[in-house]
């Protein structure tokens, strides 16, 4: 990629940030990320559609939250299907290879005080999908969602928050500790990479459309990071084609 080849990329990307018809982003964990309402990783505001979270859960904290940003009257859903869980996963177990994904993994979903309202554990295969349809929140708000692998189980100060699958392979907040807000998890639980896709989700009150500037400077940060990893990539690769007496293109 020449040098204006990169200026572009980066206006590009300053560009849909800035836009009031600003495109979806993602976001990876930074740092690790808490298991509690008190320690669950914040999502940088700024009112862009958020397609996806990404992440690794790794001791001591073998489940994640994050605290994300609701419209009201739009659907929400929330998956760990793709194609690496859907395709490549069953293959690797199949010939014994071993993955560093998180294998069976769980999705809950609180709402701003730690109330649970629904989540499920095997949608397809041994990933978990909060699916479309399966609420739409009244209001817009703050929401807490969750990631834990199968056997890791969130509770209250009561009990577990949520009852056995119902037909519909969802789990509703109606166990012994539904009336209290999630404390803690429990149970044992398991490691590994994870991507949740998600729709019905923004990076916080969409009230204003545009970011304000320190939130714009988080996100460039991120997209130049990915621009710089993509360059570093690049570099490589023409390295390895003069060894190799390859054509550089």
């Amino acid at each position: 990629m020449n040098k204006l080849a990169q200026a572009t990329a980066v206006a590009v990307f300053v560009a849909g940030l800035s836009s009031s018809q600003a495109q979806a982003v993602t976001f990876t964990q930074v740092g690790d990320t808490g298991q509690t309402l008190d320690t669950a990783q914040v999502i940088p505001s700024g009112s862009l559609p958020l397609e996806s979270i990404s992440g690794a859960i790794s001791a001591p904290n073998i489940a994640h939250l994050f605290k994300i940003f609701l419209t009201g009257g739009q659907t929400f859903s929330a998956t760990t299907i793709n194609a690496e869980t859907l395709l490549q996963l069953p293959v690797d177990q199949a010939l014994g290879i071993p993955t560093d994904l998180l294998v069976d993994p769980q999705l809950f979903l609180f709402d701003a005080a730690g109330k649970g309202v629904y989540g499920n554990d095997d949608s397809v295969g041994t990933q978990a999908t909060l699916p479309s349809g399966g609420f739409s929140p009244a209001q817009s708000g703050a929401y807490f969602l969750a990631i834990a692998s199968s056997g890791y189980t969130p509770v209250s100060t009561l009990g577990n928050i949520f009852s056995p699958a119902n037909a519909a392979g969802l789990f509703e907040p109606t166990g012994s500790g539904a009336a209290q807000p999630f404390s803690s998890f429990t149970g044992q639980g398991d490691e590994g990479r994870y991507t949740i896709s998600l729709t019905g989700v923004t990076t916080g009150d969409n009230s204003s459309a545009v970011p304000e500037p320190e939130q714009t400077a988080g996100l460039v940060a991120a997209g130049l990071l990915g621009i710089g990893y993509q360059l570093k990539k690049r570099k490589h690769q023409k390295s390895l084609k003069r060894i190799s007496g390859l054509p550089l293109q």
